[in-house]
């Protein structure tokens, strides 16, 4: 066997491929000249092979033939030819191809011709006839099959052929033998209906390939047998988006059956991934396959061929017929079993004791993880040590990147400490500042008119206006303290607030009343409650509290006109927004945020400690809401503070 038994091999599909099979054959052709004497004066056997993109494939069944030729001492040379056959579209084609393939060969040297794939048979079956010294065989095919179109008809989509029986067309016309697909229709619509009693339609898919249109053709003529059944035949040839399509208007009581799916409209070949896609928006659709096309990728299951190399089996029919051997040439169609899918079983819901007896039951998760387990162990273990340092350079940036903002942090920490105790200073000073200047005005007053007092020449009514100063000085010295010690528990946090339900509308007519005796004369307080009662949880004393010193003073800068008091209740933001609206000097805009700070007095004449908003704002931050001055109020001030609504 010389190397230039594969000068005759034309379309291999890229370059690796073509170094894979003078890889594979090489080698095998030294071995069996070695082995043969002169085999290219004996004759030749002839493998023409469909076009085919599973060249693995083509190589396994080409190095097995040699080997089992070589061990049967077939003194033969092995040529190959690629019949091309890329498109069903040029089915009319493939006829003439073959005939212009066979005349290059002497008939008197041929010795077999052997058949790779469903378009090379198909296409020698359709000869009329073939010399009966000359065995041809069929591989990669099956026993059904479709008339191929005169040359002069266009392959269309239209093109519905009616099935025919390959192994009796084969018989007609020489002698004909091989290893076929037999693929089993009326098993699987039994399979079908022994699991979903209540099926009413059955969708068969195929795609555009020779082996997708003759399957079609062999369901239709098997469902004419199932007249209470309606077919709906889903064919690849008018395209993926009109089958997604059409499997999406099945109706209910359906099942899909698959018979191939691998070249879509234009002759592309679709992803492994594309029937998962094709039924992903159809989870509940039960789905079978009469190929085995689709277990694993969204077929339960099926009666499907179990597919058999052929090499061994035709190598020996063509040594048992040049040995003489009566029925030497002969059919030997391939064996079908039930198999399923373990994980679509479980998702629909059937039990394995309702599958028919000798059933395979395959986890295709576990399959491909077998398959490729020691791809995954090594991309596991490449995995685990770039994890590993990976992990470790993150140690370090991280540690590192700790350590800088630990130190950036502290350094942070002493500025903010060192400024905090500056200010604290600060405030320590001015607080001391403005609490020996407001002491000592009080103060100053009592001593001054208490010495007065011991005068015994001053009149008995200049003695009851200094008595009058000294009381009023001593409530506003007590005043100061009290609230000094008021902001002082509330900003640390040690007065407690007790919430019970009360009603508010009491309250504020009740803090109106308490306030009464502050108003000037024409100052009129105005108070319209928007409901008669309404009860809050909240601590009485303290929001009485918060109301006194607004009204107190609303009253202090207000000469004329009226002050308002209200409330309004927003259920949905779950809140109460009270108000104190004024007609007196208001507040300008750059003063409304400072006002709320201690010891902040608008006006330095006017009496007060300066502490009455500040404690305002304390208390209504432990309620939980907030306190401003409105900015659209310009009739004078208007203080508003939220009180949340709790249950």
């Amino acid at each position: 066997m010389s190397v230039r038994r594969l000068n005759k091999l034309k379309f291999i599909v890229g370059c690796a491929t073509a170094a894979l099979f003078v890889s594979l054959l090489f080698p095998i052709g030294i071995a069996a000249k070695n082995s043969l004497d002169s085999p290219g004066d004996q004759g030749t056997i002839l493998i023409i092979a469909s076009y085919n993109p599973d060249t693995r494939r083509m190589s396994s069944f080409i190095s097995d033939f040699e080997h089992k030729i070589a061990n049967e001492n077939v003194p033969f040379e092995i040529l190959i030819e690629d019949l091309g056959c890329k498109s069903v579209a040029e089915a009319n084609l493939w006829k003439d191809r073959l005939i212009s393939v066979l005349e290059r060969y002497d008939r008197n040297r041929l010795k077999a011709v052997i058949l790779l794939g469903q378009e090379a048979w198909a296409s020698f079956v359709s000869l009329d006839s073939f010399p009966q010294d000359i065995p041809f065989f069929g591989c990669y095919a099956s026993t059904n099959g479709i008339p191929l179109p005169d040359r002069n008809r266009p392959v269309t989509d239209k093109w519905m052929p009616e099935s025919v029986d390959m192994i009796r067309q084969a018989d007609s016309i020489g002698n004909g033998g091989g290893s076929l697909n037999r693929y089993d229709i009326a098993k699987n619509i039994d399979l079908i209906r022994s699991l979903y009693p209540n099926v009413d339609n059955i969708a068969f898919l195929s795609d555009n390939t020779y082996g997708g249109i003759s399957l079609q053709a062999l369901v239709k003529q098997e469902m004419s047998s199932h007249p209470d059944l309606t077919l709906t035949l889903i064919d690849g040839r008018n395209g993926e988006k009109k089958a997604y399509a059409a499997i999406e208007r099945l109706p209910r009581k359906s099942v899909l059956l698959i018979g191939t799916w691998r070249v879509g409209q234009d002759g592309q070949y679709f992803m492994d991934n594309s029937l998962k896609t094709l039924l992903a928006d159809q989870p509940h659709l039960p789905v079978f396959s009469v190929s085995g096309s689709g277990i694993g990728s969204g077929a339960i299951g099926g009666y499907i061929p179990k597919y058999e190399n052929g090499a061994s089996e035709i190598a020996g029919q063509i040594a048992d017929f040049y040995k003489k051997k009566p029925r030497a040439v002969h059919f030997d169609p391939t064996e079908n079993e039930y198999r399923f899918d373990l994980q679509k079983l479980k998702e629909f819901g059937i039990a394995e004791y309702k599958l028919p007896s000798g059933s395979i039951v395959v986890d295709t998760v576990e399959a491909r993880l077998q398959k490729y387990e020691s791809y995954i162990l090594i991309l596991i273990v490449i995995f685990i040590v770039l994890s590993l340092f990976i992990a470790f350079l993150y140690y370090l940036y991280y540690r590192n990147k700790k350590l800088k903002i630990s130190l950036e942090n502290r350094g942070r920490e002493l500025i903010a400490a060192k400024e905090k105790a500056e200010e604290s200073d600060m405030l320590k000073s001015a607080f001391l500042a403005n609490m020996s200047h407001e002491i000592r005005t009080p103060l100053n007053a009592i001593v001054g008119f208490s010495a007065l007092l011991g005068d015994e020449s001053i009149s008995e009514e200049d003695r009851n206006v200094y008595m009058g100063i000294v009381n009023q000085n001593s409530d506003l010295l007590l005043t100061l303290i009290g609230d000094i010690l008021d902001i002082s528990r509330l900003e640390t946090g040690k007065i407690s607030f007790t919430l019970h339900p009360e009603n508010i509308v009491a309250i504020c007519q009740q803090v109106i009343s308490t306030t009464a005796h502050g108003r000037k004369k024409g100052v009129e307080c105005v108070f319209n409650p928007p409901v008669e009662s309404f009860i809050l949880k909240t601590d009485s004393q303290r929001l009485s509290q918060v109301l006194i010193n607004l009204l107190t003073n609303a009253s202090k800068f207000t000469e004329k006109g009226t002050i308002a008091l209200a409330f309004e209740i927003q259920k949905e933001q779950r809140r109460i927004l009270f108000s104190v609206s004024d007609t007196g000097c208001g507040i300008p805009r750059e003063r409304q945020e400072r006002v709320f700070n201690r010891f902040e007095k608008l006006n330095e004449f006017k009496q007060g400690t300066g502490l009455g908003l500040a404690i305002c704002k304390q208390i209504v931050l432990r309620f939980g809401g907030n306190i401003w001055i409105d900015p659209e109020y310009t009739e004078g001030a208007r203080f508003v503070f939220s009180h949340p609504i709790v249950p």
